[in-house]
């Protein structure tokens, strides 16, 4: 996938590089073009009236032009930027070297000319987006009155251009090393209360009904990245924008059912006493996506600019476009000129491991005879032609298509359907269930496999079960197909089973309406424990040997380590990933071995507590941790810290030591006493210099366990 970071410009296109595969990149040109055949010149006609024609609006009609536009590169680029990657890959990469396509999830074209008055143009039609597929096509078809039919002519030829076009593509994207996180939470919320009463008293009866209704819904998106130190800040601004799309996506698609409101009996019958009704509706959603390097976001890519005039291009022979190719007059009071023509078009991806084979189109127009076109599309670019003799003012049609899929004689057959202007059929899902799935931000140090199990029940035929994959070897998106020779309306259930360490636990079932699932990490949060040891442990405790383990039930997943702890390693820390930060139960347990040869067992205990003291209970405990943040590390090759405590009584002396480098924390060291008056002790520290000298501190006696040695010796 395209990582978003690795980007380099080459012969003015933006080239950016694979997330894992270094000898793949994707090429993202700077502004859109004509598409050209394949003899290279644009797929363009403009058709002038010699004689206006009034239409039903009253207004005067001059000309008709139809093109198409792309987003993609031209053979020559294409050539130049390949030579340059192999040329940076070197020789042991240059035979693989390729250009990727981008996945992408949603996009636009707009046409400058859409937003100019009924006086230069009439009207202008495309289809909702360009095709995602291939080179990304998007025909336009231009109706223009008489004063814009001349203006648009003289403005096409010679230098310039007036045609500007915008593409906004959403692609899926890899981030580069940042973290962060993306937050939806939603409450939709429905209460219906009526009370009515009767005084149920002599004389005339007096009445109350009210009603009361209320309706609510909040939504509340949230968004942080954090890049680190010196990280492009304009970069960092994208990456938290495409998040927020991203999470927007998930939520648009999660949200999209009405809380039902009250719907029951409202009404009050004569000779009660009282009527009470009340209904409440609550939908809540909440989800969390959280983002680093492996998480694939959407991303915009908006190519923009002014087409050329097709007389400033040239075919693949070198010859010029030449404007009269691309330009007639046309007599519309002559009978033969009567006629309409409608571009077809398929939106579908033909490619190699896509699910269509082809689409058949059936086109016809009830004239004065019926007139029939029928059209067999195998390629993404490919466009036909229906034309007919208008009766009347009426250029309505009718269309039908049929779907053929690869390796099997099923088909999805569309009816007939009444239809005006441009035809462009969206077949590349009609009767497919195509899932894509993705590893997300799974951390695979953390889980062995992630295996995703995909039920969808169509509305005529057995129900369809998948499963795919995932492993640290086998981390890459994985697609699902499976021809239901229907369109796909329904949801699709799925659900993730993780194993780490031979555990195997599992998500419940969800559901998703769109063509992408993907994984999230199952861990939330993170329980940290340390397990100190305490006494003896130089004349008395030989090791303490912890078992720590942690288990949440309602999940069915578990997690267990074990240490050895001694007087030259007397702590040990863990950072445990769970599912929830306050479901599950972390236990200690182990055995104290003594140096005479006996053994005490530490039976199994629940904690809650951050630190955790094992060995011989004593008195008193002091823990000083020594920070050597301030040291001058330039001039300084090793420092030794001495720590001397008693407790207020010099019977129980201890002295310790200890020694600090360059770039490391020494652990901290433990007095373990019977009793303590006082939990002061005193430290000095002796430097070592580069230089071959050294130079001791003066003592410092304190209570403060923390001790922050100072840059050198007689330093402030």
């Amino acid at each position: 996938m395209l990582q978003i970071d690795k980007a380099q410009m080459i012969a003015g296109v933006q080239v950016y590089g694979d997330h894992a595969d270094p000898a793949l990149f994707y090429a993202v040109p700077q502004q859109p073009t004509f598409r050209c055949d394949a003899q290279g010149n644009p797929v363009f006609m403009y058709l002038k009236y010699r004689q206006p024609k009034v239409q039903p609006s009253g207004q005067t009609g001059g000309g008709f032009a139809t093109f198409d536009t792309q987003f993609a590169l031209d053979d020559p680029t294409r050539a130049v930027i390949l030579g340059q990657l192999r040329a940076q890959v070197g020789q042991d990469l240059a035979d693989r070297v390729g250009l990727g396509t981008i996945t992408w999830a949603n996009g636009t074209a707009h046409l400058n000319l859409s937003d100019v008055g009924g006086t230069l143009v009439s009207k202008v039609w495309n289809p909702v987006g360009p095709s995602l597929y291939g080179d990304n096509v998007t025909p336009f078809t231009i109706e223009l009155p008489d004063f814009g039919a001349t203006l648009f002519a003289e403005a096409l030829q010679g230098k310039g251009g007036i045609v500007q076009v915008a593409y906004g593509m959403n692609g899926w994207v890899k981030l580069p090393a940042v973290t962060g996180y993306g937050h939806f939470s939603s409450t939709k919320f429905r209460s219906f209360v009526q009370n009515a009463s009767d005084d149920a008293g002599w004389g005339d009866d007096t009445f109350s009904n009210t009603i009361a209704e209320v309706a609510t819904n909040t939504d509340v998106i949230e968004t942080h990245v954090d890049a680190g130190t010196g990280a492009d800040a304009q970069l960092v601004a994208r990456i938290e924008e495409s998040v927020r799309r991203t999470v927007l996506d998930i939520a648009t698609k999660r949200m999209t059912e009405q809380v039902e409101g009250y719907t029951g009996d409202r009404s009050v019958l004569e000779d009660y006493e009282t009527i009470h009704r009340e209904y409440t509706n609550l939908h809540v959603d909440d989800f969390t996506i959280t983002i680093n390097e492996q998480t694939a976001v959407l991303w915009p890519f908006n190519p923009q600019g002014t087409l050329p005039n097709i007389t400033n291009m040239t075919d693949k022979q070198g010859r010029p476009v030449l404007w009269a190719d691309h330009y007639r007059e046309i007599d519309l009071d002559d009978p033969f000129f009567r006629s309409f023509s409608v571009p077809v078009r398929v939106n579908a991806d033909f490619g190699a491991g896509r699910p269509v084979h082809s689409v058949d189109v059936h086109v016809q127009y009830q004239g004065d005879k019926l007139e029939t076109g029928d059209y067999h599309f195998d390629k993404p670019e490919q466009t036909e032609t229906f034309a007919a003799y208008v009766k009347g003012d009426s250029r309505e049609y009718q269309h039908s298509f049929t779907v053929n899929y690869k390796g099997t004689s099923t088909v999805y057959q569309a009816p007939l359907a009444p239809h005006t202007g441009p035809l462009t059929i969206n077949a590349d899902d009609l009767g497919v269930l195509e899932l894509h799935v993705l590893p997300g931000n799974l951390d695979f140090k953390s889980v062995d496999s992630a295996t995703v199990s995909i039920e969808y029940t169509p509305a005529n035929g057995p129900a369809i079960t998948d499963q795919v994959v995932f492993t640290e070897q086998n981390s890459t998106e994985q697609t699902l197909t499976h021809v239901i020779s229907e369109q796909r309306d329904r949801p699709v259930r799925y659900r993730v089973d993780y194993r780490t360490k031979g555990d195997t636990f599992q998500d419940d079932w969800k559901e998703t309406t769109g063509k992408r699932i993907y994984l999230s990490s199952p861990f939330n949060d993170m329980r940290r424990v340390r397990v100190v040891a305490v006494g003896d442990l130089v004349s008395t405790i030989d090791s303490i040997l912890v078992d720590v383990r942690y288990e949440d039930p309602q999940s069915g997943y578990s997690w267990a380590d074990s240490k050895l702890l001694n007087a030259a390693d007397p702590y040990k820390e863990w950072t445990i990933q769970v599912r929830e930060a306050h479901s599950g139960t972390l236990t200690y347990s182990g055995l104290v071995r003594y140096k005479n040869g006996s053994v005490r067992e530490i039976p199994e205990t629940a904690t809650e507590e951050a630190t955790v003291e094992v060995g011989d209970m004593v008195g008193t405990v002091i823990s000083v941790i020594v920070s050597p943040d301030l040291v001058d590390w330039a001039t300084v090759d090793l420092v030794k810290v001495v720590l001397t405590c008693d407790g207020g009584a010099p019977a129980q002396e201890q002295v310790k030591s200890a020694l600090v480098r360059k770039g490391g924390t020494p652990p901290p060291v433990v007095f373990s006493l019977a009793d303590a008056a006082t939990k002061d002790f005193s430290w000095t520290a002796t430097y070592y210099f580069t230089d071959g000298t050294s130079a001791t501190t003066t003592a410092v006696t304190t209570a403060d366990a923390n001790v922050l040695l100072p840059r050198r010796p007689g330093a402030a």
